[in-house]
């Protein structure tokens, strides 16, 4: 997998182009935070929440939401 380059970049140029079903929201944030035991583990988990979401996205896509 190569390394994804430019990253606040990326991020930047996403505002308003999200599906707000599919975004995260500050509950999300939240229960990411408390159910993380440090920075490595938050990390890792709003990329696996990031990951879930794109794949619901997807699959909706797919359905022709």
């Amino acid at each position: 997998m190569g390394r994804v380059k430019k990253t606040m970049q990326l991020i930047r140029e996403s505002i308003g182009k999200i599906d707000t079903n599919y975004d995260i929201c500050s509950g999300n944030i939240n229960d990411i935070k408390r159910e993380s035991r440090d920075a490595y583990d938050l990390i890792c988990n709003g990329f696996r929440f990031g990951y879930i979401q794109g794949m619901k996205a997807a699959r909706a896509e797919r359905k022709g939401r």
